[in-house]
């Protein structure tokens, strides 16, 4: 192997290695933190039970401008979460459908898209491509990432307008999520 095909395998292993630690750095960051008992860790992989529980409130601000709040919605509505990030290829192809079912139910239910820790520029730019509608905010604090146990992209949260957290959906959405909500409601 000459020299300069060595220098470009050894390269290309450092860049991988890099990105491997990059996002197991970002998992640690956005699940790391102290647990009060105000924190609820609502995280459900496929092999837990998911117990219904009421949902940590929060207030961010939107994108669009002005801020959001659980809270806000609490009595009136029910809301689905979408944790995504920009980078994420499940979040592109997920997030265009979760706009569809937005436009659909928004009457009923809203949408909250919470992103995670990326620069607002990326997002904007992201969002404006996909033409996305539902309110947008950024979690640069971690902090409802952290109190919702979330450990990675394209992860929802369904909340019933008495403001309980009735189902977790790693993966993406469907149209019998919004209705399973609109039941609960």
């Amino acid at each position: 192997m000459s020299k300069k095909n060595h220098d470009k395998g050894s390269s290309n292993i450092v860049i991988a290695i890099v990105v491997v630690l990059a996002f197991i750095g970002i998992a640690l960051y956005a699940t790391s933190g102290g647990n009060s008992e105000s924190d609820v860790k609502i995280l459900a992989d496929s092999n837990e039970q998911f117990t219904k529980q009421v949902a940590p409130d929060f207030s961010l601000g939107k994108l669009s401008g002005g801020t959001i709040s659980l809270a806000e919605y609490k009595g009136r509505k029910g809301v689905v979460l979408d944790f995504f990030a920009t980078w994420c290829p499940n979040c592109r192809r997920d997030m265009p459908k979760l706009n569809k079912f937005y436009e659909k139910y928004k009457d009923q239910i809203e949408v909250i898209g919470i992103n995670l820790h990326e620069d607002e520029s990326v997002v904007r730019r992201f969002i404006e491509k996909t033409n996305i509608t539902f309110p947008i905010v950024i979690d640069s604090s971690g902090s409802v990432i952290r109190n919702y146990g979330v450990r990675y992209t394209n992860f929802h949260i369904l909340i019933d307008k008495d403001g309980n957290a009735i189902k977790a959906i790693p993966g993406d959405i469907r149209e019998s999520d919004f209705l399973l909500l609109l039941e609960e409601n």
